[in-house]
């Protein structure tokens, strides 16, 4: 996803030599994005959605084919005064239709289509040719039958269904299709000229009206390409943004699962989040760059303190530790406290006791502290006992001389957290010091517990023994005076819950650990497995068909999506939402004026040819029209060319003028205003020449010459005036044009293509009703403007139906990118308050240290688009 870039070149400087910067326009090449595609794997997940995406335009074109044939025979039946004339008429479009709709079927089998990829350009050819060969056929079928020249009615609705909704998945398939239809009507023209000596059918299909037909079908061709293209292009820009923000958002979220689990080993997440929101709350601020990590802080008071009334303290210390130190290197004594350390950790999430902390030879902790516990006695002496025996089993396997005293008291205490450079979570109480002292006057192999603690046990349980002398004599025991007691278990009963022995504990590697960071994170396997997942949910568009039998999934996030976008003009009903989208820079604009500088010239040359007699005023009109066309031409694209005569090198320096082009030409890009201006630029200069057709029409001298016809029964030429049909087609062109340029809303395009088909409906109809009247029509005995107003309308109907799905499909995928971004700016914002509160907890290397990994593989995800 592109956003606008805001920053903005000094006045002064647009005039200075400057590099060429080609970044941005390159990302949006279409073979750079093949390219990126490919090295990322992705090509097949492309192809799977795009075979998607076309099969959804089946589902638009299918009902659409049906209601245009159905409407056109309603209109026939309707319009034509000799019914009798038109049973062939029907069957040959119904015929096509059966057979269109038979073929096309086949293609919504999605696991077969897959399997057989070539079925989608073969079903394609065919339902093409029948729509070709049964429009000609009827034509000729009438003309050598009943001598009734008549005018094709699908040739342009075909190109526009080969290059906008058959599934061909190559757009060199797409064009060699459509050019070899156009080329199937121009010599089936060409045939009435050559073969046939009635001049009326040379009136026709005569050479001037060959050739203007040679370049409408050339224009529906530069159109249906340039839309091809366009379309795949946007697709895949659509496809990788949606890897990068899924990619992002996968990995941003193991990440804070890695971070979250890390910081609830060390504080209870009732005392870490309100902390956490605390600061979550403060980077959102306008100040939060004084939360940002290596920067100075505000001074900020994380002090939070809780009262636990009902918790059983443990407290556990190493018998013969200072032996270790002095007998063991300090690599193997860390591998010793890693071991056990890791065993009671995991003994303790068993037991669901809270660890606190452990200082060296040290490890206490309390039963209780995260939920309320009514057994949280015996859990506290459970996890003694599981700590015995892990010790035991330690000591046995690495031959030390090591040994556990234990010391358990139930009661109540203060947990929080404190400090301003460095917090520190601990607990406090008169509660907490008798159960360190229970430990300390405790004898190894034995859980020393207080007569409080006992209580709360069952005593069939355990062996008891009574206490030490020195918890007898100790003066802060002695403070409150108890009764204490040694508990050890009984082997006999069955105390597999009591008794714990945590196997397969790793051993600490002091060389491999950042490694063993990062793949925690990556998890190739199971991220492919997400991502496909997440492709297959991609938005296609589309009518969603139902057999009773099947069961439909449901994707609540894109319903809730589509229920954001308007019904008919697909515009988004949050305004801010809709003007961020029609505000992002268009990196594909030049491609559009490239078209409509194509399209420009073809309407010229057919009408230089309808309007030879119109000289001086046509000439003008055309060269300045041509010159508006060039001049936007060569600012879009003037770029590029020097982007390609330098081979690429961003580091060449260009001149004043040059640079001043640049500028201009990104400024078109980055601005709405200035592309709509274009856009409506372009429409101008195409009504400019579309009028001089009308311009060289004389109305009263036309009708006036088919009454002198009439009366002294001479063959007048119809075309005195103009040719309708050229004009038609040209109006055609134009509506087709004004749908396919890029990045223009689609409620605009679609009130000027209304506003073109109401304009032209009224020129047939009225101002120039007698004109077309006398043209060639569709069907026999049909008025010659209805056949008019169909072609029209049926243009209009049919880019609407793709430009809206097209338009559904990219405000889809933008819509749920941005959920995507918010999602990952809040993941952001998570894991950046966990860091910081890591860093106020931990020393900043070691927070570091564990957020390497995720930082390298952040960065990897920002070079894709």
């Amino acid at each position: 996803m592109n956003k606008k870039n805001t920053s903005k070149t000094p006045y002064r400087e647009r005039f200075r030599r400057c590099n060429l910067e080609y970044t941005n326009e390159r990302l949006w090449e279409q073979s750079y994005l093949k390219a990126r595609c490919k090295e990322l794997h992705l090509e097949e997940e492309y192809m799977k959605y795009k075979i998607r995406l076309m099969i959804s335009s089946l589902t638009v074109f299918v009902p659409m084919l049906i209601i245009l044939i159905v409407a056109l025979q309603v209109i026939i039946w309707s319009f034509t005064e000799y019914n009798k004339y038109i049973y062939i008429n029907a069957i040959f479009d119904l015929g096509s239709l059966i057979l269109v709709t038979g073929l096309l079927s086949i293609n919504f089998f999605e696991g077969f289509i897959n399997r057989h990829r070539w079925v989608l350009t073969f079903t394609s050819t065919l339902s093409a040719y029948v729509v070709v060969l049964g429009d000609i056929a009827f034509n000729t079928y009438y003309y050598y039958k009943s001598d009734w020249p008549l005018n094709t009615l699908y040739d342009v609705f075909v190109l526009c269904m080969i290059y906008m909704f058959l599934p061909i998945p190559s757009s060199k398939a797409a064009a060699l299709l459509a050019i070899s239809v156009s080329l199937t009507y121009v010599i089936y023209f060409i045939h009435f000229m050559a073969f046939n000596e009635h001049n009326v059918a040379k009136y026709v299909h005569g050479l001037d009206i060959v050739s203007i037909d040679f370049f409408h079908y050339l224009g529906f061709n530069m159109m249906g390409i340039f839309f091809r293209i366009m379309n795949d292009t946007m697709v895949r820009s659509s496809f990788l943004d949606r890897y990068q923000f899924i990619t992002e958002e996968i990995w941003l979220r193991q990440a804070r699962r890695q971070e979250s689990l890390l910081l609830d080993s060390i504080l209870p997440p009732q005392i870490a989040k309100p902390i956490q929101k605390s600061i979550k709350e403060k980077i959102m601020r306008p100040d939060n760059d004084f939360y940002h990590l290596g920067t100075s802080r505000k001074a900020e008071n994380f002090m939070s303190i809780q009262i636990h009334n009902d918790v059983s303290i443990l407290y556990a210390d190493l018998v013969n530790y200072t032996q270790l130190t002095t007998t063991l290197t300090v690599e193997k004594l860390v591998k010793v406290l890693h071991d056990l350390y890791a065993r009671f950790d995991l003994a303790a999430v068993s037991f669901k006791v809270q660890r606190i902390k452990f200082l060296g030879d040290c490890y206490y902790c309390v039963a209780g502290l995260g939920e309320a516990d009514p057994d949280h006695a015996r859990m506290a002496v459970s996890l003694g006992i599981s700590m015995i025996a892990n010790i035991k089993e330690v000591s046995v396997n690495r031959s030390l001389n090591i040994g556990m005293r234990i010391g358990v008291h139930s009661g109540t205490l203060f947990a929080g957290v404190i400090g301003e450079a460095k917090l520190q979570y601990d607990i406090w109480g008169t509660d907490v010091n008798i159960a360190s002292r229970l430990e300390a006057t405790g004898s190894p192999g034995y859980v020393h517990v207080s007569g409080r603690t006992l209580s709360s046990l069952n005593a069939e349980e355990y062996r008891i023994y009574p206490g030490t002398e020195a918890a007898q004599k100790d003066p802060v025991l002695q403070k409150h005076p108890m009764s204490t007691y040694l508990l050890a278990v009984i082997p006999s009963r069955d105390s597999d819950n009591i008794i714990s022995v945590v196997e397969g504990v790793p051993n600490l590697d002091l060389q491999t650990v950042g490694s063993n960071r990062k793949s925690l994170i990556l998890k190739p396997d199971s991220l492919s497995d997400e991502m496909r997942e997440e492709f297959r949910k991609m938005p296609v568009g589309g009518l969603k068909f139902q057999f009773p039998w099947s069961r439909r999934e449901r994707n609540v996030k894109i319903e809730k999506v589509e229920r954001d976008l308007g019904l008919y003009c697909v515009a988004f009903k949050d305004k801010s939402v809709e003007w961020n989208y029609l505000h992002q820079p268009d990196y594909i604009f030049k491609y559009s004026v490239a078209l409509g500088w194509g399209i420009g010239c073809c309407l010229i040359y057919i009408q230089s040819v309808n309007n030879s007699d119109l000289f001086y005023t046509g000439v003008f009109i055309d060269i300045m029209a041509f010159f508006v066309l060039t001049f936007l031409l060569f600012i879009c694209w003037y770029k590029k060319v020097c982007w390609w005569h330098s081979g690429q090198n961003e580091l060449r320096s260009y001149g004043k003028l040059s640079c001043a082009i640049f500028h201009l030409f990104e400024k078109i890009q980055h601005s709405f205003v200035l592309r709509l201006t274009v856009y409506m630029m372009i429409i101008v200069c195409y009504y400019m020449v579309l009028s001089l057709i009308l311009m060289s029409c004389e109305k009263d001298q036309y009708e006036l010459d088919i009454i002198e016809s009439k009366l002294y029964n001479y063959d007048m030429d119809p075309f005195t005036c103009f040719h309708p049909w050229a004009y038609t087609n040209m109006m055609a062109l134009i509506l087709g044009m004004s749908y396919t340029f890029a990045r223009i809303p689609f409620a605009l395009k679609t009130f000027i293509g209304c506003i073109e088909a109401v304009a032209f409906v009224l020129v047939v109809c009225f101002q120039y009703a007698f004109i077309f009247e006398h043209s060639v029509t569709t069907s026999p005995y049909l008025k010659a403007e209805i056949a008019h107003s169909c072609r029209v309308c049926m243009m209009l109907i049919t880019m609407y139906a793709k430009e809206r799905q097209t338009e559904f499909n990219t405000k889809m995928n933008y819509k749920l990118n941005l959920d995507l971004q918010k999602k990952q700016k809040s993941a952001d914002v998570t894991n950046q308050s966990i860091i910081i509160l890591l860093n106020n907890i931990l020393p900043s290397h070691v927070v570091l240290f564990r957020s390497r990994g995720i930082s390298q593989l952040y960065s990897q995800t920002r070079i894709v688009l």
